[in-house]
Formats: C-alpha cells, structure tokens, sequence
C-alpha cells in the first residue's frame, strides 16, 4: 500500500472483507439451500489436478488503475444512452452496484446512477434494476444490478471508484441474479467464457481482459490450472504454504483458497497466522495508535494485522503451491508499508481472521505476481507468471 494509507484505512478494509464474506456466505445458503463450507459445516472437497491450458488470446480489454494497492478499478458504461461509471473489480463476490442519485454524504464526490435518466432501465420495486451495460465493448442486456441509497462508513471512506463489479458466481449473489460476466456469457458474444487480470501498481500494466487473456502479459508455458472445488467463489485447492523453503503451517486435505481481487491480504485463520509470524524476531500484531505487540489472543476482532521490521520483512514472504507448482509473493508485494509515516515497523501481507476455518483467502499481495485467469466455461482458474 502506499505511505498515505492509514491504519484506519487498513482496518476500514478489513472490516469490508469481512463484511463482504458474511453477507456472500448468508447468500450462498439462501440460493442453494445449503451453508458454503466456509462455515466448516461442509461435504468434504474434490481434491484440485494440475492441468496444462490453452486459454490464451482474444478479448478486450479493460485498463484498471489502482488505489493504494488495495482494490483495482476501471470502467463501465450504463443505460442508454450510455453513462461511464468505475467500479472495483472483485473475484470475491457477485453483484454489480453503483451510488444511486437518492445515496446522500456517503457518496459525495462520485458519479451517481440516476435510473430516469436511462430509456432502458426497469424498477424492479426492489433495490435493484435491470438495463443494459457495456463491458470492454461487450453489450449485456438485462443485466440486474443494485442502486445504492447509502454506502456503509467502511466503504465508503476514502474509497475512489463509484461502485464495485462481482466476477464471482450466482450462488453467492445478493440479488439472486446473474453476475455481470456471466450475462456475456449466457448472450454468446465472447470468443472465450473466460477473463483476465493483471494487478500491478507499475503504470499501465493492470487490466481487465474480457472473452480471453492477453498472452503478452505473461508466460504462457507457465500457466498452471487447477479446478474450482466448490461452485459460487472461484475457490481452488490450496496445496500448502511455505517460507524460504520451509513449511511454516501444515495444511488439512480441506484447505481451499480464495481467489479474491477485492482482498489486499492473504488471509488465514487467526492460528495459522500466528504460526507464521512467532518465530519471526520483533514481529507483531500492530495495536491502538500503531504501536505494535504480541497479541496471541485475536477474539472476535477481524481488523488486526501484523508487522514486522522494515529491514527484513522481505525475508517471511510467501509461497503458495497449486496444481504442484509453486507460485511465490515477492518482497515488495509482501511488505504493505510502514505502519506509520515514522515508524520502522511495516506492514506485512499476510494476517489472520477469525471464523474462516480452514479457508485461505488469496487477495492482491499475491495476485500482483501472477497472471490470473478465470475460465467460466469450464469453472477454473490460472495463474501464469508475468513478463515483469
């Protein structure tokens, strides 16, 4: 993250992330009728496979810009005639909602949707419209997406774009609706059921690409893809988790991943992460007014997160191996940033949450390394190794 974010900035996101995994898991449940595994009451997994792909080339693409490394954001066009509006792109949820022009202090200074404005709008006497939208070029008709009155504090603090776009599954859909993507897909105007995405804070080098990926951004003998395990987040088996080699937590035959553009961090449960980080000297867990301790006991709190001194935190990055391939966090992603303008603590890219089980959420410390590669035809994903 950049040294103008706060640590009210960091907490405020991972109050959202948090937020964020219980209303899609209350969604899951009422769509399907039964409770996502995240809550640890699940049918035991399909194990993932490594296997060599082919998905590369085609589409359009959406160029993103980045807020402090923590959420990335491009553009869309809504209504007709069409209005340009940015949204954050995230894998970890399903809905697409803008402000709404009703949405009154926490939406100032953004672009707000005015549905009288659009001749192809339709009220659904519910919060929620239908109309058409235009994506790197690609028109999706009735497309069902939220106006929001109000925006809660946590999101809407220092929060850039005018609304957010969900790349995950129906299942996990506020509305019960159909996701963006999927509309495109179920209308047949792609050359490929898949998307693209490449986060970097380096300029014009994160995008969004729609029906294909962009062979130019990564190395295509490097992809390596596995299978979605449970249907409504892009969840893929997660292999292990290592440092400099060595393995730092030993993982059950059920642990899953998250593959999550909307997460700055790669989260675990508050045990693993303190596995991780005791053995680190000076490490901690970043406190009231940023000073930083050991604090073994998380308790219900889902915004502490830790540090370890600027000097060597590129030492504890991590590594994560899927599909029997490993896939490493550099130093310079891992290390979020000092805690405080002066302080010689930094914030480091992995952190714990509790009620997650034996679930990792994989956000954008990790995902600014890889090319990933979301295959809606075929419920899977990939990740390649980046040009840069």
């Amino acid at each position: 993250m950049s040294t103008d974010t706060t640590i009210d900035d960091v907490k405020a996101h991972l109050t959202t992330v948090s937020h964020k995994y219980d209303v899609t898991l209350r969604n899951h449940a009422l769509n399907t009728g039964s409770p996502h595994s995240l809550s640890n009451r699940g049918a035991p997994y399909k194990l993932g496979e490594r296997s060599a792909g082919s998905l590369t080339g085609d589409g359009n693409s959406v160029f993103l810009k980045n807020q402090s490394a923590k959420s990335w954001y491009g553009s869309i066009a809504v209504g007709e005639p069409p209005e340009s509006f940015t949204v954050q792109i995230d894998t970890g949820s399903a809905d697409l909602f803008l402000r709404s022009v009703r949405c009154g202090l926490s939406c100032v200074g953004h672009r707000r949707y005015n549905a009288t404005s659009s001749a192809t709008s339709l009220d659904l006497s519910i919060p929620f419209i239908t109309w058409w939208s235009w994506l790197a070029g690609y028109k999706a008709i009735n497309q069902t997406f939220g106006a929001a009155d109000m925006y809660s504090p946590d999101f809407a603090a220092s929060n850039i774009p005018d609304g957010l776009a969900g790349f995950a599954f129906q299942e996990i859909s506020s509305y019960g609706a159909t996701p963006l993507f999927q509309t495109l897909v179920d209308s047949h105007v792609l050359h490929r059921n898949v998307f693209g995405v490449a986060l970097s804070t380096q300029k014009d080098k994160s995008e969004l690409r729609v029906g294909g990926s962009n062979p130019a951004m990564y190395e295509p003998d490097t992809l390596t893809i596995v299978p979605v395990t449970v249907k409504g987040y892009w969840q893929i088996q997660l292999d292990g988790l290592s440092r400099n080699g060595e393995d730092i937590v030993v993982l059950t035959d059920k642990a899953q991943a998250i593959v999550d553009t909307g997460t700055a961090f790669v989260i675990t449960k508050p045990e693993d992460a303190v596995k991780y980080y005791e053995d680190i000297k000076d490490a901690g867990v970043v406190m009231k007014f940023g000073q930083v301790g050991y604090a073994p006991a998380w308790g219900s709190h889902s915004n502490k997160f830790n540090a370890v001194p600027c000097d060597t935190i590129g030492l504890y990055a991590s590594t994560l191996p899927f599909g029997r391939r490993l896939f490493p966090v550099s130093s310079s992603t891992f290390n979020l940033g000092p805690v405080h303008k002066a302080s010689t603590d930094c914030i480091a890219g992995l952190t714990g949450m509790p009620g997650i089980g034996e679930h990792w959420i994989i956000g954008d410390v990790f995902l600014q390394n890889m090319y990933t590669i979301f295959d809606v035809g075929n419920i899977e994903a990939g990740f390649a190794k980046l040009k840069w």
